[in-house]
């Protein structure tokens, strides 16, 4: 199941990267989209074991490709790229945050 999603998302991402013409744009929307993806299958949905190990480590995993913004970072060390590593991990967090659910203290 992680590979078949694996094979999934890693196809959506390339289908993405096409079709967008900003290869950092394209690759900030496939992280994001990967991260949603994965928040909404462990935190909000009831899913079987199978079908979170297709979401999460398979199609979460084949979509999101933070080594791509590890490299964007390493080939341009100004401060748009250092904005563009630390906004990509915070927008991932706000992801997060919104998609779990809260507890009532």
């Amino acid at each position: 199941m992680v590979a078949l999603g694996g094979i999934a998302g890693s196809l959506t991402r390339y289908l993405l990267t096409e079709s967008i013409t900003s290869y950092p744009i394209a690759i900030l929307f496939s992280n994001l989209i990967g991260v949603a993806v994965a928040g909404l299958f462990a935190f909000r949905l009831i899913p079987s074991e199978l079908s979170k190990l297709f979401w999460i480590p398979g199609f979460a995993g084949g979509m999101t490709t933070f080594s791509s913004v590890a490299l964007i970072y390493a080939e341009r060390i100004d401060l748009l790229a250092v904005g563009y590593f630390y906004g990509t991990v915070l927008a991932s967090l706000v992801i997060l945050y919104l998609i779990a659910p809260k507890v009532a203290k």
